[in-house]
């Protein structure tokens, strides 16, 4: 099979039966298949025909489809992180089998500061629910997960470039520029004292 037909300088040109054979291709390779795997099914003449296939596939893919679907992501990660912030800055109970935990924090009293007391004369004691910062928690992880995918969508996180040189190359270049200042004979230390 070839992959179109020749144009008026005897150059392959793409036709509608060649890019759709491409695409099979890419969908093939996206189910995991090899490339030897995608010329044996499709009939490429080598393997290496094949990986040419799949990247024109993906080539075809409009940048404006590419980017439309990466702001669509940033914006459900930005939705998600709102949604877990607000997981995070929620008080949230503790409970355990089924029921919340409380600690005794006093007795109930009456508007004289007398102490109440029920049906069998023990006093009546007034709980405050605990907290349990679990939830919280786990919503930190995931806010921080959600950021650290945002970060390398965006390049955020995409690594400074330094050029690290040594005294010698430093040297180098002051002699260099020494000497073409006029300031130091050629070959002469960069401390010459000129």
């Amino acid at each position: 099979m070839t992959a179109g037909t020749r144009d008026g300088k005897g150059k392959f040109t793409r036709t509608p039966a060649s890019a759709a054979r491409d695409a099979e291709a890419a969908a093939l390779r996206a189910k995991g298949r090899t490339f030897e795997q995608i010329a044996r099914e499709l009939g490429f003449a080598s393997r290496a025909k094949a990986y040419e296939a799949v990247r024109r596939a993906y080539a075809d893919i409009p940048y404006e489809a590419v980017e439309e679907a990466r702001q669509l992501d940033l914006e459900r990660i930005d939705r998600l992180i709102e949604h877990c912030w607000a997981v995070m800055e929620r008080d949230h109970l503790t409970v355990s089998q089924g029921k919340i935990v409380g600690k005794r924090i006093g007795w109930e009293r009456d508007d004289d500061g007398t102490i109440l007391r029920d049906a069998d004369g023990a006093p009546i004691p007034v709980y405050e629910d605990l907290l349990d910062d679990g939830p919280g928690m786990t919503a930190v992880r995931e806010i921080r997960g959600l950021l650290e995918r945002r970060a390398k969508m965006t390049g955020y996180d995409a690594p400074s470039r330094f050029e690290h040189l040594t005294i010698d190359a430093i040297d180098a270049e002051i002699r260099k520029l020494k000497a073409e200042m006029g300031e130091l004979p050629p070959g002469a230390p960069a401390d010459h004292p000129g």
